[in-house]
């Protein structure tokens, strides 16, 4: 059976686990160490009563809201690259969910050889959604976004970062065999 990690449950990494729970897809493992703040709001699902707990466990209870038969494993830690290959060794699907360019780095040079498949986002800060393209840079990798614009140069605005997880989340569902003519039962998987 096909697993989805998830390193980082920000916008991007907590965006998609909801896509792929709300499209019947129910085996995912999410991995942060951070805690929910109040500045995540704008563009991350979690709510205000979630502020200043764990990401992994309130977004497990957010996903089991939508549907409890969702099985979310969670692992609330740093990731680093003594780490990140056996976190993830019972995954198909890696999605890299981080803001750092060397976090990023880190999943890509982790998985891009293996049979791994890694979705990764690349420039998702700003209001300027009209750039946003998908790139195959690996044979394995494949990364969403504008690819310029960074979180140091601008905000995170909720739409864009919307609009890129929902790409990434699609590409997912598309590499586990969902198709526009199979409606899933939520037993499929």
């Amino acid at each position: 059976m096909p697993r989805v990690g998830i390193a980082g449950v920000g916008g991007i990494g907590s965006n998609i686990a909801v896509h792929l729970v709300r499209s019947g897809f129910y085996d995912i493992k999410i991995v942060d160490f951070d805690k929910v703040d109040k500045s995540n709001l704008n563009r991350q699902f979690y709510f205000s009563d979630q502020i200043g707990k764990s990401k992994v466990d309130s977004l497990e209870i957010n996903l089991k809201r939508i549907d409890p038969k969702a099985s979310i494993e969670k692992e609330e830690k740093l990731l680093t690259k003594d780490n990140i290959e056996e976190v993830f060794a019972d995954c198909s699907i890696v999605v890299e969910g981080f803001d750092k360019a060397h976090c990023k780095s880190m999943i890509v040079e982790a998985f891009a050889n293996t049979s791994k498949r890694v979705i990764s986002a690349c420039g998702v800060a700003g209001l300027d959604i009209d750039k946003i393209s998908v790139r195959k840079v690996f044979k394995n990798v494949t990364m969403v976004g504008d690819f310029q614009t960074d979180v140091r140069d601008k905000k995170l605005f909720s739409p864009k970062v919307f609009i890129v997880s929902s790409i990434m989340a699609n590409l997912i569902l598309k590499e586990l065999g969902f198709s526009d003519d199979l409606i899933p039962s939520c037993n499929q998987y």
